[in-house]
């Protein structure tokens, strides 16, 4: 929603209120006179716009993780050449695990460095565990992963004017849906197509 329009060079095709979208032309690159007729111009102005962004994210009760158990298992092995030799060849006989891969090239000197590379990997045992969430742990835990989500795409998150967060319950899970209202400096400038 424009909230301030400060022509300086052009036709305003918009005013103070009015709601628009991505795209929507808000200042034409021309000048009608009464003696002049239509001049076209580089269209010029200051536009402040109220501009909302949402994200709404649903998340059942009862959730299974992962997590690791503590139990890890090294493997070592050389790259030489892209040509791989692995010392002793074993799988952990973990049901569930993470793999980790570290490779570290052999160096004589500071910046001079052998085609030799150890390869060290690690495996990690995780554990599937069920967990069953309250809808206000449930609802913590969605607000805090959508708000890290909108504040990436919000330029200066300084700018945020207004705050509403709306959730649904359901029988086994919730749905919450976070809306930031910003008040921005909107605009671009585009090629007249004739």
């Amino acid at each position: 929603m424009i909230t301030k329009i400060n022509v300086q060079n052009g036709t305003a095709l918009v005013k103070i209120g009015d709601v628009i979208k991505s795209g929507n032309i808000i200042v034409g690159g021309w000048l009608e006179g009464k003696y002049t007729g239509t001049r076209y111009v580089h269209a010029k102005a200051d536009i402040q716009a109220r501009v909302w962004y949402s994200k709404k994210e649903k998340m059942s009760l009862t959730q299974e993780i992962q997590e690791e158990t503590g139990n890890v298992k090294n493997s070592y092995g050389i790259n030489i050449n892209n040509f791989k030799i692995n010392f002793p060849k074993s799988i952990p006989n973990f049901e569930n695990y993470d793999t980790i891969n570290e490779n570290k090239k052999l160096k004589i000197f500071s910046n001079f460095y052998f085609p030799i590379e150890i390869c060290k990997i690690t495996y990690k045992e995780l554990e599937k565990r069920t967990v069953h969430y309250t809808y206000e742990e449930a609802k913590e835990i969605l607000l805090k992963k959508l708000e890290e989500e909108l504040k990436k795409e919000i330029v200066n998150v300084e700018n945020i004017v207004n705050t509403q967060i709306n959730y649904k319950e359901e029988e086994e899970s919730i749905t919450v849906e976070l809306i930031y209202e910003v008040l921005e400096n909107i605009g671009t400038n585009e090629k007249i197509v004739f």
